[in-house]
């Protein structure tokens, strides 16, 4: 007796596959594909209708199996290395940090925080944040996703969850692009539209500073500084508008990166309204941003002329926004303490400015954890649901493992 087994669906009799290594050669077709059971190596499953062995009778119709080699200590090494190495970094300046300053004077300083002002930088926090989430959607409704501002503003804040909480493999904009994709099977294109409202707002971030500077002066930081500043600022926006010429000029005008750039997300260049109002919205953001460092600045009690926060937090933003640190721990601190003390604001200070800082952040984003919890929505996964086939970005089905 022949026993078929159905696209989706996998035979009670499979056993496992070291059972499939038992049999012989000759009855399968032997190719790569997607996992079709767990355990060893996984069984893998593709297009075509084929007999796996006459001894368990069994035909799994439309799809030939394959099995995967087991995961090689290079291959865990190469996955592990980089979370270790960012690891390594934030506890490595943290560490020398508190090393090189008063931890003693550094409590008081914490000690004599005001908690209302904490409070305020936190809600002006979380309205900076919502306005971000906005932008985004602004950005995304320009390629067809049209969900209500709510859908956009709880994707966001789970994305800020996310981004301190989560796996290290999986940071806040995957999660909140496969939010926004998953349902219309469009998750390479929503996952564009994080990279487009992440790098606009790293744009107007090095755009701001500059221009602080322009109008501010200096405030004695190092001509090199100020020059790879205004370098980097023209750089990121000159370069935006090169990659659809470049893309043309370089790849073939069927490949996939034309196709992406020249259809998908081509009002990402050619809509003036769109960037408008996309740097309008940053440059909302980031006032409102500067006004929450200022009150925190004036909770610790600390004498720093307003300006110059205009200056120093999108440069220590941009820093930690570098993937070299978890989360931008240590690093964010690190510049914080480097310029504040320019200013005359003694380590201790600066030190303990950064840590409400990080505070702030890490009590915003457990807003982000609740209205996770509150949802009930487990993250969409990369591929495609069970039994539903390929998205529109070419996903595909991960099926159940064979138990």
């Amino acid at each position: 007796m022949v026993q078929t087994v159905e696209p989706g669906r996998y035979s009670e009799r499979m056993q496992s596959p070291a059972a499939l290594l038992q049999w012989p050669s000759g009855s399968s077709r032997w190719q790569r594909g997607r996992h079709f059971a767990g355990g060893g190596g996984g069984v893998k499953a593709q297009a075509g209708r084929i007999s796996l062995g006459a001894g368990l009778e069994t035909v799994l119709s439309r799809r030939a199996v394959s099995v995967s080699p087991r995961r090689s200590p290079r291959l865990l090494l190469r996955r592990w290395a980089s979370p270790i190495a960012k690891i390594a970094v934030s506890a490595g300046a943290l560490t020398l940090l508190l090393h090189n300053v008063d931890l003693v004077a550094m409590a008081e300083v914490l000690g004599r925080a005001d908690g209302w002002d904490l409070a305020m930088v936190a809600a002006i926090y979380l309205m900076g944040q919502a306005l971000t989430a906005w932008r985004w959607r602004l950005i995304a409704s320009r390629v067809g996703f049209q969900e209500p501002l709510s859908d956009f503003l709880r994707f966001y804040f789970i994305g800020m969850f996310f981004n301190l909480f989560g796996p290290s493999t999986v940071g806040g904009d995957v999660v909140r692009a496969l939010f926004l994709g998953a349902p219309s099977r469009r998750r390479a294109v929503a996952f564009h539209t994080v990279i487009f409202d992440r790098l606009s707002g790293l744009v107007m971030l090095v755009l701001v500073a500059v221009t602080a500077m322009a109008l501010f002066g200096r405030f004695g930081l190092p001509w090199p500084m100020v020059l790879l500043v205004a370098a980097v600022g023209v750089g990121m926006l000159v370069g935006w508008f090169l990659v659809p010429p470049l893309v043309r000029r370089f790849l073939p005008a069927d490949g996939r990166v034309s196709r992406v750039v020249d259809h998908d997300l081509k009002p990402f260049w050619t809509d003036r309204s769109l960037l408008l109002r996309a740097a309008g919205v940053s440059i909302a953001f980031h006032i409102l941003q500067a006004a929450s460092l200022i009150l925190l600045g004036d909770a610790l009690s600390m004498e720093l002329d307003w300006r110059y926060y205009f200056i120093f937090h999108p440069l220590v933003s941009v820093l930690s926004a570098v993937p070299i640190s978890v989360a931008g721990i240590g690093v964010r601190e690190a510049g914080y303490v480097w310029f504040l003390q320019r200013q005359g604001v003694p380590a201790d200070t600066a030190m303990a400015f950064g840590l409400l800082w990080f505070v702030v952040l890490l009590t915003t984003s457990l807003v982000g954890g609740a209205v996770y919890l509150w949802s009930g929505s487990a993250v969409p996964t990369l591929r495609g649901q069970r039994g539903h086939g390929k998205d529109q970005a070419g996903d595909e089905v991960q099926f159940p493992s064979a138990s």
